[in-house]
Order: C-alpha cells, then sequence, then structure tokens
C-alpha cells in the first residue's frame, strides 16, 4: 500500500489495528546500500572564492550530488589526496580524500596495491588541473590583497618539530604526528592555512606566514632528522627554515610523489630568489661599538653600515661587497660575525634580536647571484 492509502485505513480503523509486516528480501540489499552511499563524500556550501557577507554578490552555487539514492558525488576542487595520513596502510591499498574544510573524509581500499596506485595516479592528475585552475581563478580575486600566488596545494606536516630547528626524536609511528596543512607561495610569503582558504577572507588570515627573503629549503628528500610512518614516504620529506626575530622556525613537510616534492622545492628556491631580486635592498637595525646603527644588504653593492637611522644625512661606516666577504657566523641569539678580511679583523654586530633573518637573506642574495650567473 502506500501511504496515503495507509493514512485513509487508519483514519477508518477503529482502535483497534492489525499491522501485518512482510519482509521482502531481494530489496533489503539496495536499502542497505542506499544507507552507506549517503553518507560518503560532502557537500560543498558555496562555490570557491564565493563572496561572504550581506552585501556580496550573488555567485555561482556549489556542485550538489544528484537526487539518486544509489549516486554520490565527490567535489575535488581543493580535496586532499593522501595515503597513510591518518589510516595506517601497510599493503598500500587505500586512497584517503579529505575535504577542502578538513572536516570530512572518505577512505577508499582497492583490491590490491597496483590498483590502488592507478587509482591515486588517476586522481591526482586530475586533482592537480583542478588545483592549477583554483590558482588562475585565486589571483584574480586575490592578487591586490595577498599578492600573486605561485603556487598552491595540500601538504603533510610533521607536528612538534617546527621551533628553533629542533626535531622531535620520538617515535612517529602514530600517525597523528602528521597533520595536513593547505600551503601557498606567493611571489613574496609562505603561508600556512590549517584547510584550503574557500573564501577572500579565509585567504587572508593564514595560520602562519613566512618571508620568503628569509625563508630557506633543507633536507629536501632527506629523512634522516625526522621519521616517516612509511617506508614509501622517506624520500618525499622535506624541511623548510624561516628565520624570523624569534629564532628559526622549521617546518618538516612531505609530498605525496617525488615529483610533487621536486616541484615545491622549486617553488620554494624560485620563490625566494625572486623576492631578494624583487625587494634588492634589506634594512636591519643593530648596535656596533654600541652605536644603533643600520645594516644595509644589498643584492648589488653588498654590505652597508649606516650611523643611526636610513636617510640622506646617514653616514656610512663601512662597505663591502659581497665577494670580500670571508666568512660570517652567528650565535643564534642576537650577535653576528662578519669577516671581511680587513685589517679590523672580524666584524661584531649586535642585531638586537635573533641573527637569522639577516643570515637567511644573506644566502639567498648569493644564491640568487648565483643562480643568474647559470
Amino acid at each position: 500500500a502506500t501511504h496515503d492509502e495507509a493514512v485513509r485505513a487508519l483514519k477508518r480503523a477503529g482502535r483497534v489495528v492489525d499491522l501485518e509486516v512482510k519482509f521482502l528480501r531481494e530489496v533489503t540489499p539496495y536499502f542497505r546500500k542506499a544507507s552507506i552511499i549517503s553518507e560518503v563524500g560532502w557537500e560543498l556550501q558555496r562555490a570557491f572564492l564565493c563572496p561572504l557577507g550581506p552585501g556580496a554578490t550573488s555567485s555561482p552555487p556549489a556542485p550538489r550530488s544528484p537526487p539518486r539514492a544509489d549516486t554520490r558525488y565527490i567535489p575535488l576542487q581543493l580535496t586532499h589526496l593522501a595515503r597513510n595520513l591518518k589510516h595506517p596502510d601497510p599493503e598500500n591499498r587505500c586512497i584517503e580524500l579529505h575535504s577542502p574544510d578538513g572536516i570530512h573524509s572518505c577512505v577508499l581500499r582497492a583490491s590490491d596495491s597496483q590498483e590502488a596506485l592507478a587509482w591515486f595516479n588517476a586522481l591526482h592528475s586530475t586533482m592537480a588541473r583542478s588545483t592549477q585552475c583554483a590558482l588562475v581563478e585565486a589571483n584574480r580575486s586575490l592578487a591586490s590583497i595577498i599578492g600573486e600566488l605561485k603556487y598552491i596545494g595540500w601538504l603533510s606536516r610533521r607536528i612538534g618539530c617546527e621551533q628553533n630547528g629542533r626535531s622531535s626524536s620520538e617515535s612517529s609511528d602514530d600517525t597523528d604526528r602528521w597533520q595536513p596543512v593547505f600551503v601557498a607561495v606567493t611571489d613574496r610569503e609562505l603561508r600556512i592555512y590549517e584547510s584550503a582558504p574557500w573564501s577572500i577572507e579565509a585567504w587572508s588570515r593564514p595560520l602562519e606566514c613566512c618571508a620568503l627573503a628569509s625563508t630557506r629549503l633543507a633536507g629536501a628528500g632527506n629523512s634522516s632528522s625526522v621519521n616517516s610512518n612509511s617506508a614509501a614516504h622517506q624520500s618525499t620529506v622535506f624541511c623548510v627554515r624561516c628565520g624570523t626575530a624569534r629564532g628559526v622556525i622549521s617546518h618538516w613537510l612531505r609530498a605525496e610523489t617525488h615529483r610533487d616534492m621536486a616541484a615545491w622545492a622549486r617553488a620554494l628556491v624560485q620563490g625566494s630568489h625572486n623576492a631578494v631580486n624583487y625587494q634588492r635592498e634589506f634594512s636591519f637595525r643593530c648596535l656596533y661599538q654600541g652605536r644603533p646603527c643600520q645594516l644595509i644588504v644589498h643584492l648589488d653593492r653588498g654590505f652597508s653600515l649606516l650611523e643611526g637611522g636610513i636617510g640622506p644625512s646617514s653616514k656610512a661606516i663601512w662597505c663591502h661587497p659581497f665577494d670580500r666577504l670571508k666568512a660570517s657566523a652567528d650565535d643564534g641569539i642576537r650577535c653576528l660575525f662578519l669577516d671581511f678580511g680587513a685589517d679590523d679583523g672580524e666584524i661584531e654586530l649586535d642585531m638586537e634580536c635573533c641573527p637569522k633573518p639577516v643570515v637567511f637573506v644573506l644566502h639567498n642574495c648569493l644564491s640568487a647571484k648565483v643562480h643568474s650567473l647559470s
């Protein structure tokens, strides 16, 4: 009986109703399948870069799954594709899909590792093209806000290895030691987000932000300092070191493929070179022989130490090109040592904070100059 027929029958019935229920075995699998499928995947609440707020203009709605009980669509735009991230998979049969907001996930298991690899490669190629389209679309809206995006995507970050370049020696068999992060390289910055920034407002609020001019790539493809929960991932781990006034912040990051790691390494190195080429001159406050000064690092002219502040009346105490530098060192706390081979010997500068930003800018300037010659 239909629902309407059952309602009419109940209205005509007396105080006692006998209800007969029949078990239809042939349709039970269909309902069970529909129930399972309904829990798979996620729905996007709005389209990518959809404006927020009451005054926002309308935008295309986010794609939805079709109104069929036995079918679900999983949107792949800025979805995180991973293996052995949150679900241990010693047989390499599983593929993990995590929603852009990091809330939902879908784990697919293949019959064997070869089938899983084939599906992973197919998804990876499709999602790489989708990410590139998202980058182009984002640049139309974000270039004037955060600068031009050069490279974006998902990486896994080792938890507990961020501060002062020290990495934990604890075992990383626990998969929670790796945390998914969305990373963007702009023309001047390395930006890290907890999830894929879906709106213009979210793009302007990164979890962490480092200047590329004082950022260095270290240990690409070398996992000796940090363990991975899968041997297949050991050669796709790399370290990014950011020099700040508080010290060096090290991020151990893991890509999903060797090609991904190479692309990230290229984006970071080229980004650092482009950042110093764009700015060219960097100024750092310091103390020299007890006097307040400004240390200038210029991509073309090398080092200059000016009395007091920067201005037309500032007097240069000394100037040296890069090729005069014989050695440099720092104590990691506040002192920078420069040796230009002059009669004065080693020059000591009190940077009044961690000297690593100066050191990393110097390294990137020299690296950019060498790269321009090759």
